[in-house]
């Protein structure tokens, strides 16, 4: 018999304390085949971050996988508040097509912007969000996402800590410079990704930057150079 790619998991709701299940791909059925320079995934048969959007049946609170218990008495109380008033109750677990996976981040999304969540965590769901757009080849829509990701990720660098984990300040400024070209704005692009190498040339920051991003990074470089030529010579 073949086992299922998914499977339920329970967790402890932290704003209604009811015991819920969501939905996991089972890390053996994940084949990534490829990954875009925005860090969107490719996979082969059941995608994990279609999953990654928990939300609580009963009171609609609804988070990020990795963050859904670090919540605060404050944002608590304005899940209550805003998002549980509101609320129809339905469930999350099971098989998610693109459609059910955008509604469950678009949830997420509310209750990030009820709590007045940090703009890092709202920009890293908006380009979840984005992704999911450009999984179904919606363009209009993924821009629209790639946009709001752009302005919170931008507004973090300036006015966040970032040293948590995998994003810290210089994944921030390549993820910059990534959709600032990705939405045309080329130079801006440069810009961003340009004070990513000039760090990465101090011998202080170098050892905390990845080669292999510096590696994407001038690849992007060249890629925005290209443009540009090309953008002259038609226009000449």
């Amino acid at each position: 018999m073949e086992v299922s790619a998914l499977y339920n998991s329970k967790i402890k709701c932290p704003v209604c304390e009811a015991t819920i299940e969501y939905t996991k791909v089972r890390s053996k059925s994940i084949r990534l085949i490829k990954q875009d320079t925005d860090f969107c995934p490719w996979y082969e048969g059941e995608n994990p971050v279609f999953y990654e959007a928990v939300i609580c049946p009963e009171c609609g609170y609804g988070s990020h996988v990795t963050t859904f218990e670090k919540i605060n008495r404050y944002e608590k109380a304005k899940v209550k508040e805003i998002i549980t008033p509101k609320w129809t109750k339905r469930s999350f677990t099971g098989h998610r097509t693109i459609e059910k996976a955008l509604e469950a981040f678009k949830i997420v999304l509310m209750n990030l912007t009820s709590m007045e969540a940090k703009k890092s965590e709202i920009a890293k769901i908006c380009l979840r969000i984005a992704w999911l757009y450009r999984y179904e080849g919606n363009k209009e829509q993924e821009d629209r996402f790639l946009e709001h990701a752009l302005k919170n990720y931008k507004i973090a660098y300036h006015s966040e800590e970032l040293s948590d984990g995998k994003f810290d300040e210089y994944v921030c400024m390549f993820i910059i410079g990534e959709l600032s070209k990705r939405l045309g704005k080329l130079s801006d692009s440069s810009q961003w990704l340009s004070r990513l190498i000039s760090c990465y040339s101090d011998p202080s920051q170098k050892y905390r930057i990845s080669s292999r991003l510096i590696e994407t990074t001038r690849e992007l470089i060249q890629e925005i150079k290209d443009i540009k030529a090309n953008q002259q010579a038609e226009g000449a």
